[in-house]
């Protein structure tokens, strides 16, 4: 039978899938979106509500095949509460929730409904897949409270285990959670989940839909009463968990869920809520359940009688060293100490202390006012409760290697002294910024002297370099004037010879071609002489830079398509050396245009750590190396010419059709050199 309902079930989630008709029931909603969870369906289900979160425009329901959480579109309506049968029409989603739930609904009021039997949960349930918004009974002990507008929380500890209860806000919230308080409880309510991102579930939590859904197991009076206590006789031999213990004591602190209590015996933290919270100074009798803690128990409050206000607490002044003092555990005490600085935490903010070369924490509810007026080496007094800390993992007397303070808020600190205008720091800064004056003073002075220097250099410079140039003009003038005129004169007449010559005598034609030509070459060095020194580029700028001028305009005049590469370091060489480096790269762009008919030419300077190279290779015919220089032709002769002079080696690499490799390397240990110790910028 229960195979035919589930098949029969399927059948119709199926044909309601393909006829795209909404589905109607939590059952089939779910089942259907574990086999395809990101695919969405329309629902239409009828039930009861289970809870209502009416700020988040939610709903429990419950259809009696299951439960789920749906939100809807829209405000809900007045009408719809705890027990309300509605109806619900949306679609179903599964992206940020445990289980399928159902999203963007409208929820329309039909009247009452039933409410269902819920199903008894334990410990071990707690976990399980389908507790997931299930309506379950289960057993719980109340030890806390918290408020944060949307809800009254409580904190319930379930097989020893901390969970969180949502019960709807009310007027009397906070006095029937006191009635319950330190009781145990069976409670009936919703099961949620807590998932992260990836939908994992991280931890439960329970939505009751009100405090008529808890029931004491226990009842807060007996006939019997229970036996008193001291505080240092809690949870000893003849008495356990179980055991309703009275306590009678003064509260020195009291803070966030509950007090400390003190005898005259020891102290300790009393957990208690509502009405049973009474100022500091106040003499009380605590009946309640002692339960374990680090270094001393404490006591869950089920019922707190005044027996009479009294003046405030008075505090035991820690005086000498601060050596760790188990006793005091929970203590109110007074500590003078020096304030060195503050962290704030999620919900507190902690004052880092010391006294001697002991360092505690101050621990406080957030507050600003005091922390304005504190300031590093402040010495300041603490009044709050002792606690002794560890760092071990279990919290054994022996153990214990340290302490913080609990206080109560700002007015638990006072300021005893203000810290001395002159620190350490402080004076540390002073004597930094005399030292850093006096050296910055100093390094102004040099740094002038060196300028000075420098100026009178770059001066001296200017007048030596305006000197030369002006001796090299007059030198350029003369040689243009006499020389090269000549030399023009020269081969002037020796093309009118040539002419007359003519034919009827070749060998003397061949003897004076060949002059001729010579000629010709003398009067080209003399006008690139002329040039050189009418251009003083070698003397005030870089080689490199002097270098690529001079080729990019003997490239412009051939045509030649030029790239110039400069690689290394550049240093400063000797003048002459400049100039036959200079002499050698036109030189070589020359033959390339006239003899090799090139069409591009690649030229690289490169300075190493062992001297400098001059390459240049180029596109054009080329020639055989083996064959003896034709006459008249002096432009590779020179080359080596001056290569020699500068104790440079010079090597040629060519053959017909594959152009020519040119290359000289000087090192710097060439005494042609002249390598200055300042390189360029």
């Amino acid at each position: 039978m229960v195979k035919v309902l589930s098949f029969l079930l399927l059948a119709t989630t199926l044909l309601a899938d393909t006829l795209e008709l909404p589905l109607r029931s939590i059952e089939s909603m779910r089942r259907l979106l574990q086999e395809d969870p990101a695919k969405r369906h329309k629902v239409e289900i009828e039930g009861t509500v289970l809870f209502v979160y009416s700020k988040h425009s939610a709903i429990i329901l419950h259809d009696g095949t299951g439960s789920c959480w749906v939100g809807t579109s829209s405000p809900l309506n007045e009408n719809i509460k705890y027990g309300s049968k509605v109806r619900v029409t949306g679609q179903t989603y599964i992206h940020s929730s445990y289980l399928a739930n159902i999203e963007e609904a409208t929820a329309e009021f039909l009247g009452e409904g039933s409410i269902p039997e819920p199903r008894v949960a334990s410990a071990e349930d707690l976990f399980a897949q389908w507790i997931d918004t299930q309506w379950i009974q289960i057993e719980a002990l109340i030890v806390g409270t918290e408020e944060d507008g949307l809800a009254f929380t409580l904190v319930l500890d379930i097989a020893g285990k901390i969970f969180k209860a949502d019960v709807p806000l009310a007027p009397d919230a906070a006095q029937r959670a006191a009635v319950l308080m330190q009781r145990r409880v069976l409670f009936t309510g919703v099961a949620g989940t807590v998932v992260n991102d990836s939908r994992q579930m991280t931890d439960r939590h329970f939505l009751i839909p009100s405090f008529d859904q808890i029931i004491p197991i226990e009842t807060k009076t007996s006939e019997v009463l229970p036996p008193f206590r001291k505080i240092a006789n809690l949870l000893q031999s003849d008495n356990s968990l179980n055991d309703v213990s009275r306590v009678v004591g003064t509260i020195t602190q009291v803070q966030k869920g509950g007090f400390y209590l003190r005898d005259e015996t020891a102290s300790t933290f009393v957990y208690a809520a509502g009405d049973d919270i009474f100022p500091a100074g106040s003499r009380v009798e605590v009946e309640g359940f002692a339960t374990v803690a680090p270094f001393r128990p404490i006591l869950r409050a089920g019922r707190v009688r005044l027996i009479d206000k009294g003046e405030k607490p008075t505090a035991l002044l820690l005086k000498g060293g601060l050596e760790i003092q188990p006793k005091l555990h929970n203590a109110l005490v007074t500590i003078d100490c020096e304030f060195l600085a503050v962290r704030e935490g999620s919900q507190e903010t902690v004052l880092q202390c010391r006294r001697g070369n002991t360092y505690f924490e101050a621990w406080l509810p957030k507050f600003d006012r005091i922390l304005n007026e504190l300031k590093p080496r402040d010495t300041l007094r603490l009044t709050g409760v002792y606690e002794v800390t560890t760092t071990h993992p279990i919290p054994r007397i022996e153990w214990a290697n340290g302490f913080k303070i609990n206080l109560a808020g700002p007015d638990a600190i006072s300021i005893v002294k203000r810290a001395p205008w002159w620190t350490l720091n402080r004076l540390l800064w002073a004597l930094g910024i005399a030292v850093a004056a006096i050296s910055l003073i100093l390094v102004w002075t040099n740094l002038l002297r060196k300028r000075v220097a420098i100026q009178t250099k770059i001066i001296s410079r200017q007048v030596e370099h305006s000197a030369i140039k002006d001796e090299r003009q007059r030198i350029a003038r003369e040689l243009h004037d006499t020389l090269e005129q000549d030399l023009t004169g020269l081969s002037m007449q020796l093309e009118n010879a040539l002419d007359e010559i003519g034919e009827l005598n070749e060998p003397a034609n061949r003897s004076l071609s060949l002059v001729h030509r010579m000629l010709q070459r003398s009067r080209l060095e003399a006008h690139a002489s002329v040039s050189d020194l009418r251009n003083p580029q070698l003397l005030m700028r870089p080689m490199a830079e002097a270098m690529k001028e001079s080729l990019e305009e003997k490239a412009r005049e051939t045509g030649v398509h030029l790239d110039f590469l400069v690689e290394g370091e550049p240093r400063v060489l000797r003048s002459t050396t400049q100039n036959h480096f200079l002499r050698i790269a036109r030189e070589a762009l020359n033959n390339a245009h006239r003899h090799g008919k090139a069409s591009r030419v690649h030229c690289l300077l490169a300075y190493t750590e062992e001297g400098v190279t001059l390459k240049f290779e180029d596109n054009g015919s080329g020639f055989d190396t083996s064959l003896p220089t034709p006459a008249g032709h002096f432009g590779l002769t020179g080359m080596r010419e001056r290569a020699n002079k500068i104790h440079a080696r010079f090597s040629l690499n060519s053959s017909p059709g594959n152009g020519t490799k040119i290359e000289v390397h000087m090192p710097y240990t060439s005494p042609e050199a002249g390598i200055r110790e300042r390189k360029l910028p």
